[in-house]
């Protein structure tokens, strides 16, 4: 494999999924969004402190407490202290989308199932403002360490536990709100300069995310109060990830859940495929969202599931 080259299997599939494919697609991001933590700032002291740094930004139409920011500037501004300080919080764009397609509130209760490193935990705190209950899942020990540094940094609240998102048990209660941003084989943030960021690719580890994808997903289920909403994502374009893990869902619950439209103006999307490898996926897949990479962001899949029982 060259340094110039992604796997010759992935651009293959991606053809089928991606038959137009920007030429940008793969290029590393010009641009790095960073979310204002209102918990410790405003959106408008933020803004003030950029411009009187002379930090060029841009702010984003659909998110108010997102900026974005030239990757040039970093070195050159006065910048990093509002980032230890955690007045400013780099996360990716997409990664924002999937939290505001959740839409917790003050006084819920929410569950991130899979929370590490802590980016959409603390956005989910941050727009329950603490109140309530979030609850944030990691199984793995390591990054639970880093999901405590990052609640500790923006000033997040939330219960942690350490378990296995497939067999997570809940006696207090069922949640309002569920997040499953689940673990998969990463093609959206692929850099062609950095084989790094493909390196582990393969069809067999695409196989072994979609089984545990929909594990994650079916327990989640058994733990979303009635008229509830579970967000499920992903930064893959894997359709087995995807479409696949939604449409067996949306079977094996057996019309207990419905699918809303995830309908965010000014993001770059295409369609959801209607099927794949001779598998035909269940119509209401239309209203989830594949958003295509761009300059300002990566590759990622949403879909908003409601209990409807």
């Amino acid at each position: 494999m060259t340094r110039d080259r992604l796997p010759p299997d992935f651009e293959l599939r991606l053809k089928d999924i991606l038959p137009q494919l920007p030429e940008s697609i793969f290029g590393p991001r010009q641009f790095q969004c960073f979310r204002i933590n209102t918990l410790k700032i405003s959106i408008e002291e933020a803004h003030t402190l950029l411009l009187n740094r002379k930090i060029d930004f841009q702010k984003v139409s659909f998110c108010p407490y997102a900026v974005i920011i030239k990757r040039g500037q970093f070195k050159l501004s006065p910048f990093s202290d509002l980032v230890d300080d955690g007045l400013l919080y780099a996360q990716g764009l997409e990664s924002i989308l999937a939290v505001m397609a959740l839409d917790p509130q003050p006084n819920q209760r929410v569950l991130d199932l899979c929370a590490a490193p802590g980016s959409k935990t603390s956005q989910i705190a941050m727009l329950m403002n603490n109140q309530g209950t979030l609850k944030a899942n990691e199984p793995i020990r390591q990054r639970l360490y880093r999901l405590k540094s990052v609640l500790q940094l923006t000033g997040a609240k939330a219960q942690l536990s350490s378990t296995d998102g497939r067999r997570l048990k809940e006696h207090n209660g069922l949640y309002d709100r569920i997040l499953v941003d689940a673990p998969c084989s990463c093609e959206g943030r692929f850099i062609i300069n950095e084989p790094k960021s493909f390196a582990y690719w393969s069809v067999r580890k695409i196989k072994e995310m979609s089984h545990k994808q929909k594990g994650l997903l079916l327990n989640a289920g058994r733990l979303l109060a009635p008229g509830g909403t579970l967000v499920y994502a992903t930064c893959t374009f894997a359709p087995e990830e995807n479409e696949e893990v939604v449409d067996w869902f949306l079977r094996k619950t057996d019309g207990r859940f419905g699918l809303s439209p995830v309908q965010i103006d000014g993001v770059k999307t295409y369609p959801c495929l209607a099927q794949w490898n001779k598998r035909t996926y269940d119509l209401r897949i239309r209203d989830a969202v594949r958003i295509l990479p761009d300059e300002r962001m990566e590759g990622f899949f949403i879909a908003k599931f409601t209990n409807s029982l």
